[in-house]
């Protein structure tokens, strides 16, 4: 019997390319300065995007990544700690953002495949001592990329959410395959985004854009990430162009 090992290659969504109506779409694209609010076509889509999410504002960003790092930006302070599944995207893949940017810990939980309960939010929730740091924020990653894409159960989400509240804590949704989850479960966008104080979405999972994240949330809590958007260098000028292939 051989012994040879081959490798599989299970493709991934990142692989995908524009279709030629996405290639279209950026040709024929009305763009403006993005920085000033005047491209037509950022703004189509931000709208868009927060129409679709129940959100009150959303903001075109290049990656996912800074998404991630707007929000903990926001929601923490220096000292906060971040609760958050121990194989998330921001624990292993956005190098040491949330400490380098938010100056933040994180709280990692243990799960089987992704999704952690209610109990374990409230065990890993830090006494109210100055030797701890405070807890802050609750991030959920749907679909959990690490679990194997692993879909959020809604019964799930309102216990996490739930507990949070109680000890008045924000939750932020990393979904960058949120619509995938969606298609899954049957339930619509909104519905999932009531849960949160913040969530994102990347245009370059599933749908194949190829650049590009939305970030959505309260209208005060997209003003203070258009503030971050330029700190962290992603403002953009005639950003229609790769706004258009997500439109």
């Amino acid at each position: 019997m051989s012994t040879n090992i081959f490798p599989v290659d299970l493709y991934s969504d990142t692989l995908t390319k524009p279709t030629a109506g996405m290639r279209q779409a950026i040709a024929n694209a009305e763009v403006g300065d993005e920085q000033k609010r005047e491209d037509p076509t950022v703004n189509k889509l931000e709208a868009m995007v927060a129409e679709r999410l129940g959100m009150g504002g959303a903001v075109f960003l290049p990656t996912g990544t800074m998404c991630n790092l707007i929000a903990h930006a926001i929601h923490c302070r220096p000292g906060d700690e971040i609760i958050i599944e121990q194989n998330s995207h921001p624990v292993h893949f956005e190098g040491g953002g949330p400490a380098v940017h938010s100056r933040v810990s994180i709280r990692g939980l243990a799960t089987e495949r992704g999704i952690f309960s209610a109990d374990q939010v409230e065990g890993a929730i830090r006494p109210n001592d100055p030797h701890f740091p405070r807890s802050r924020l609750v991030c959920l990653e749907d679909t959990h990329n690490m679990g194997g894409g692993t879909v959020w159960p809604m019964a799930a989400i309102e216990s996490v959410a739930a507990a949070a509240r109680k000890h008045k804590l924000k939750m932020h949704l990393d979904g960058a395959r949120l619509f995938n989850a969606t298609v899954a479960s049957g339930v619509k966008p909104a519905a999932v985004c009531k849960h949160f104080d913040s969530v994102w979405i990347d245009l370059t999972k599933g749908l194949g854009c190829p650049v590009g994240a939305v970030l959505a949330g309260p209208a005060d809590f997209i003003e203070e990430a258009r503030r971050l958007k330029q700190l962290y260098g992603g403002a953009m000028r005639q950003a229609g162009i790769i706004a258009a292939a997500g439109g």
